[in-house]
């Protein structure tokens, strides 16, 4: 999954990540009728749809709603700052955006988007069914202006290999953070004074956040749209720093192979997409269980919302394409083709998320348990800001800076970046 390409324009989106329901507004005046029936609704987004035709959600969707429906996919390094460029000219060949949890403020300040309010209202979508990091964006936008195309999370990657090897008992959805470093120090295998195989990979854009807000930051404030690392930072910066100088994990790299898959680190924390990614290909055993428990349980999420651009011609036809797509057929084709769970519990709850592929899996409830866990965190915030940060991290890790320096370094930058 992700992302996070920002522009000067989201300093509004660093606001508040917050959206859901609010003050309900009505249909746009100027869209047709809501027979979607021969209109042709054209969705941005970054992915390519699915080679089968049988999980591929739009040629479903143009099945069972005889809508003609046209995808622009636009390029992940361009996405955003092409949608806020349509925005900001008003261009109106988009119906539908599938747009990132740190644009949407920015959309609805500009009224690039529309609530959706008065159509939930005649709606069997129940936005009470949403996970509970969904059900609490209920403030700060004033009315609902998008739906959650899915769910994604980071989850713990280990090697049953490898623990057997060492005697380790496998990790549960409970396992605390010292039983990890001390697994991650003991899985660890030298040659010499070099590493053969690391107890843990180092974090990656996505697990420091989780390692961060895990040892009791807040990370992301919604209500200030303020980055937020003090003590927590400093403390998983350490711990991290320590384990790198131990040879227990690697040192920052700009090398992008995956130490886990290539069977060189014993376990990895990693986005929940990867257990699509990895299969059956392997070549030994895996399973998952949930980011090791620390001060507190901390998951970011990870999605996408279905708005309706503000100019579209055809808006009451593009909600009932969004309104296909969120329903139980539309959600269940989507979580087949993408190893994503819906953010609709009722439905996330089914297994279809389940990759059929991944049979060494059996702690599916590591990935239910960390969406429960959830937030929005650091994906509200321009990429600049976070990318800065982590390379702050990664200084510290490797001495160049102290890991209070990395904080203040990164909370200086944030300020400025997004003024406050």
């Amino acid at each position: 999954m992700k992302k996070r390409r920002l522009i000067a324009a989201l300093l509004v989106a660093a606001m508040t990540c917050t959206l859901f329901v609010g003050c309900g507004s009505k249909k746009e005046e100027s869209s047709e009728s809501g027979d979607s029936g021969s209109k042709k609704i054209t969705i941005a987004t970054w992915n390519e749809p699915n080679s089968d035709e049988a999980l591929n959600m739009y040629a479903q969707c143009e099945k069972a709603l005889g809508v003609d429906l046209e995808v622009t996919v636009i390029p992940e390094s361009d996405y955003s700052s092409k949608l806020n460029q349509m925005v900001a000219t008003g261009d109106d060949s988009i119906d539908i955006y599938i747009i990132w949890e740190c644009d949407i403020a920015n959309f609805v300040a500009a009224e690039g988007i529309v609530p959706l309010d008065d159509y939930l209202a005649d709606s069997d979508i129940n936005t009470d069914d949403f996970i509970p990091a969904v059900a609490t964006l209920s403030d700060g936008l004033g009315g609902t202006y998008g739906l959650p195309w899915c769910a994604a999370t980071e989850v713990m990657y280990y090697n049953q290999d490898m623990f057997d090897a060492a005697g380790i008992e496998y990790p549960s959805n409970d396992w605390s953070y010292e039983d990890f470093k001390a697994a991650a120090e003991k899985l660890t295998q030298k040659d010499g004074d070099t590493t053969s195989v690391y107890g843990c990979d180092l974090p990656n854009v996505q697990t420091w956040w989780a390692g961060i807000g895990g040892a009791g930051d807040q990370v992301y404030d919604p209500s200030t749209g303020q980055l937020v690392i003090g003590d927590g930072a400093e403390a998983f910066i350490s711990d991290c720093a320590d384990m790198v100088s131990k040879g227990v994990m690697p040192e920052p790299s700009s090398d992008t192979a995956d130490l886990f898959a290539a069977g060189k680190a014993a376990m990895s924390w990693a986005g929940s997409w990867n257990i699509a990614t990895y299969g059956d290909d392997l070549g030994f055993n895996w399973d998952i269980a949930t980011i090791p428990t620390n001060k507190v349980k901390y998951n970011t999420l990870h999605t996408g919302f279905y708005t309706i651009n503000s100019k579209s011609k055809n808006a009451d036809a593009a909600w009932d394409v969004i309104e296909y797509l969120m329903s139980e057929e539309g959600q269940t084709i989507n979580s087949k083709a993408s190893g994503n769970a819906s953010a609709l519990m009722t439905i996330a709850n089914e297994g279809a998320w389940k990759v059929e592929s991944a049979k060494s899996i059996e702690n599916w409830d590591a990935f239910t348990d960390s969406l429960e866990a959830g937030v929005f965190g650091y994906t509200c915030l321009p990429s600049g800001v976070t990318n800065n940060a982590i390379s702050n991290f990664n200084s510290a890790v490797t001495g160049e800076i102290t890991p209070a320096d990395a904080v203040k370094k990164s909370c200086d930058y944030a300020a400025e970046t997004i003024g406050y």
